[in-house]
């Protein structure tokens, strides 16, 4: 998991920014977030591959985090 510093700085980025440059821990995945109608959608950077979250809390949990 990604350290507690880089998840509270997604935490914050996120209450100004509505879309980021991310990183998945553990897997090199990398991928564009926007926040769509409450929703936080990723994007693969190199595939049509896409992961879609409830709340920030969510996708923090699964390993992401800004890049």
């Amino acid at each position: 998991m990604w350290s507690k510093e880089l998840q509270q700085q997604t935490r914050e980025f996120f209450e100004t920014y509505p879309a980021a440059a991310m990183k998945h821990f553990g897997d090199s995945k990398y991928g564009v977030c926007i926040v769509d109608d409450g929703k936080y959608i990723i994007g693969d950077r190199s595939s049509d591959e896409k992961w879609e979250y409830d709340s920030l809390a969510e996708l923090i949990e699964d390993g992401w985090a800004i890049d």
